[in-house]
Formats: C-alpha cells, structure tokens, sequence
C-alpha cells in the first residue's frame, strides 16, 4: 500500500484514460479550459485558463467559475479508485475563497482524505502562481450501476 493507502484501488488504465481524454468532454469544463495534468493514487493535477469573459465587475474572477473547477477535479480524483462501472456524484462542496484570482492560468489539485466503497472525502486548491486563491472540501457519492 502506499502512504495515503489507495494504492489497490487504483487502477493505471483508467488514469491514463482521465489524463488523455478527460480534457475533451466538452460542457462547461471546456468552457472553463480545465486541462488534467497529473494523476497517482488518490491525487490529480488540473489547470485552467481563466479568461477576461470570467471577470467579474469588481475585476476578479467570478468565484462560480473556481467552484466549477473545484466541483470538476475532486469529483474526477476519485475515478481511478472506484470499481468499473461507478461514478461519483458531489453531494457536499464548501468553498473558501482565499484571494481574489485574475484572468490566467490556475492550478489545481485535489486529493482523496478517506474513501469507501460507498462515499470519498476530498480536498482540493486552487493556486494562482504561488498564492492560494481557493481551498475546498467535499463528499462524493459513489453510485455502482444498476441491475439490468
């Protein structure tokens, strides 16, 4: 097991799927330019361009855009945990905005605290170049499919 113990669950196929098309799904993930970077056991590294049409009249960056990004990477974090066939449903996000973010590219990382076969916690944060503009914590839902 590794150190954060999600080494057997994790399975290499469908992290390398994340990284390669996760960034194509279209929807307001690709609106929002989330790209995935990085992904390990229980961890995934995100970026996003954040445009000028995100800016808000105070100059900042509409704080629903950084939730959608958190909502997307600690929701997708869990994918190489969860057994074929599940997905996972935010049921619980809170958000702290730390500092106000401009137009530019973000990082994001999330990361899974505990996780079960039913439920994850995750933790996320969002770093405009070396400051923390956001930190979120959430629950996941993982849904097993459904008898046919």
């Amino acid at each position: 097991m590794s150190v954060n113990g999600f080494t057997e669950r994790y399975d290499d196929v469908i992290a390398q799927a994340i990284l390669e098309h996760g960034s194509s799904l279209g929807g307001l993930p690709a609106y929002l330019g989330i790209e995935f970077v990085d992904v390990g056991p229980g961890r995934l590294t995100a970026r996003a361009d954040l445009r000028e049409d995100l800016i808000t009249p105070s100059g900042n960056v509409h704080g629903g855009a950084l939730a959608a990004i958190m909502d997307h990477v600690t929701g997708a974090v869990v994918y190489p945990l969860m057994p074929p066939g599940c997905w996972g449903a935010t049921t619980e996000l809170k958000l702290n905005y730390v500092a106000p973010a401009k137009a530019g590219v973000v990082e994001a990382e999330a990361s899974v605290l505990a996780m079960t076969n039913r439920s994850a916690v995750v933790r996320g944060e969002i770093r405009a170049g070396d400051r923390l503009v956001c930190a979120a914590q959430g629950g996941i839902t993982i849904v097993r499919p459904r008898a046919s």
